[in-house]
């Protein structure tokens, strides 16, 4: 018995070194300071390992520093990307949509176990796609923190591992008449952060080429060798593909407009698939039931800002996008597309993604980020033609045509765009316009006075 511990322990080890023998300098910079207790801010493009980092981070630290890790996202698709022991931020927090006052959310924690455990447990907490939070929610999640943990240092004494880059996509600014705000704009954020890393080593270099275009599109200034480039792309044929590209563009209107006319062309017989709700009440949500109004408003919520469909109309031939991650050996993740051919005796849709023979996709679950206990269960997979570019970022698609003329309104907006794919093999560009690759200038400030360990 004690050698087969012995033995499983060696073992342990041994992964565990071999983790921290493929961190790159810069990786390794990262996670030493970590490991020895600073909160960083932790940044760089796409392909440079950031994610990679974080698994080590949670693999890693636990079982050499006696540390809770706690890793979040901003956003579900983000989390999903991280592995299945991420959760959203505020899903971790258990703080709903976060609208209230920081003392009416902290008392609403403290009324739900789970949560409250979850604050009062944790001695690292990794924040992903850090460049879409708001200044607001950052100091209500501090006051929080300082008012559960009964601590008044930052985050309560929690570490903080800042992660994201803030040339993507800035925070929804829901009052038009107001300017945007970034989080690194908040004093909370300097009381917190104490490094800076920036990784600067791509990891994937299959296609040097288009890594320059990203790297320019990424600070907003295209030279006119990868303008040309992007040029040559928008005569690519790409009618002709079995599963076509999947259309990105600015608008709702417009996706909306293109996955309808193309389901509708079809002509073959359509499927409706509704989610359906799974209540299973626990502590805290005694007298709910899944008529509540209180339930049907979460319902309600899930269904417009989840990565689901409330309802989903379906037909052979329609192409698809897969909404989470069936099965990483085969590549089947969230964002693979392929073509329904029909479905099963149980009703599940028959789905031929680019490669293999067509399968079932049977319903997932989604939870609630609001009430424990409430989830919503649907077939993971939406039309495909096409998709808003905020929709996209945060996923790998291994096609796409994508409008980036004079329709794109946001700063950040042409590069997320770009970046969905891996290679200018699978980018087609239906427009390209030189000023739509735009910076916002404090991000650009930002950057330039960062202090990069």
């Amino acid at each position: 018995m004690r050698v087969q511990k012995l033995t499983c322990f060696l073992i342990h080890q041994t992964s565990q070194m071999s983790l921290l023998d493929q961190l790159t300098d810069e990786q390794r910079k990262a996670y030493d300071l970590v490991e020895q207790g600073k909160s960083i801010f932790l940044t760089g493009p796409g392909g440079t390992g950031k994610s990679f980092l974080l698994k080590t981070m949670y693999e890693m630290i636990p079982d050499r520093r006696d540390k809770h890790v706690a890793v979040t996202a901003l956003t579900g698709c983000a989390a999903l990307l991280i592995g299945r022991f991420a959760k959203t931020l505020h899903a971790w927090a258990g703080i709903g949509l976060g609208r209230e006052s920081a003392a009416v959310l902290a008392a609403t924690i403290r009324r739900s176990g789970k949560a409250l455990r979850r604050w009062l447990g944790t001695d690292i907490l990794i924040i992903d796609e850090v460049s879409m939070m708001t200044p607001e929610l950052l100091e209500k999640l501090d006051l929080i923190a300082k008012t559960l943990r009964r601590n008044s240092a930052p985050m309560g004494g929690i570490q903080v591992v800042f992660v994201g880059d803030f040339y993507q996509l800035p925070p929804v600014n829901k009052d038009k008449e107001k300017e945007t705000m970034f989080v690194f704009e908040s004093p909370v954020w300097h009381e917190i952060v104490k490094e800076t890393v920036c990784l600067t080593k791509l990891l994937r270099q299959d296609d040097p080429v288009f890594h320059t275009i990203l790297d320019e599109a990424r600070k907003g200034a295209l030279s006119k060798k990868s303008l040309d480039i992007l040029e040559c792309r928008t005569n690519q044929p790409w009618q002709q593909l079995a599963i076509r590209p999947t259309l990105l563009f600015t608008r709702r209107a417009e996706v909306d407009n293109i996955n309808e006319r193309n389901l509708k062309a079809l002509g073959t017989d359509k499927r409706l698939f509704k989610a359906e709700t799974v209540f299973a009440p626990i502590e805290g949500t005694k007298g709910l039931t899944k008529d509540s109004p209180e339930v049907k408003r979460i319902v309600e919520k899930m269904d417009k800002d989840g990565p689901y469909m409330g309802e989903l109309l379906l037909a052979v031939g329609a192409q698809v996008m897969l909404l989470t991650n069936m099965d990483f050996d085969t590549g089947l993740v969230n964002g693979s597309r392929g073509v329904v051919t029909g479905f099963d005796s149980s009703g599940a849709p028959l789905v031929q993604f680019m490669k293999g023979t067509p399968i079932p996709v049977p319903a997932s679950s989604w939870e609630s980020v609001d009430i424990e206990g409430i989830s919503r269960k649907q077939i993971p997979l939406k039309l495909a033609y096409a998709i808003t570019i905020h929709k996209a970022q945060g996923a790998t698609l291994d096609c796409a045509l994508i409008d980036i003329g004079t329709s794109t309104f946001e700063c950040g907006q042409a590069y997320v765009a770009l970046s969905r794919v891996k290679n200018l093999e699978s980018l087609y560009v239906w427009d390209v316009e030189p000023t739509a690759f735009r910076v916002h200038p404090k991000v650009l400030e930002f950057y330039k006075q960062l202090n990069v360990v």
